[in-house]
């Protein structure tokens, strides 16, 4: 037989051990819980990125969009100005050429006559009579 001593060591030890396991399965149980949790954030986080990033190449898209519009826009612009450009070159070399005397009578034109059927009254395919330039009492000056 075992002494009182011994058998109460054996109730310690049982309760020592019990205790320990209620903790362990506590322990555990929070520990499951945390784990459950942090992949509750990761999961929210994940929806929330997602969005974000849905929300973000809908933006991309958009200013794509818009930069392809834009850019059009530069190149219509751009071959406007050019076009002007030259317009203003021509104009500039042709009033070089025309210079008149104040009455309607020019004095020099160039070699070759004009080449911009607007600045050819004379030329009957190209514009109608009554484009033809003259004076104010009906004669031509060319």
């Amino acid at each position: 037989m075992q002494s009182k001593g011994a058998s109460y060591s054996l109730i310690m030890d049982h309760e020592k051990e019990m205790k320990r396991k209620i903790s362990n399965r506590e322990s555990a149980k929070r520990s499951r819980m945390r784990r459950d949790q942090h992949m509750k954030d990761l999961n929210d986080q994940m929806v929330y990125f997602a969005k974000k990033r849905d929300e973000m190449l809908s933006k991309m898209e958009g200013v794509a969009q818009e930069y392809a519009a834009m850019e059009m826009e530069n190149m219509v612009l751009r071959s406007q100005k050019q076009e002007l450009e030259e317009r203003l070159e021509y104009a500039k070399r042709v009033s070089g050429w025309c210079e008149g005397d104040g009455h309607g009578h020019v004095s020099m034109l160039p070699m070759g006559g004009f080449q911009e059927p607007w600045l050819r009254p004379w030329d009957q395919h190209q514009i109608s009579n009554s484009m033809y330039p003259m004076s104010s009492t009906g004669n031509f000056h060319l």
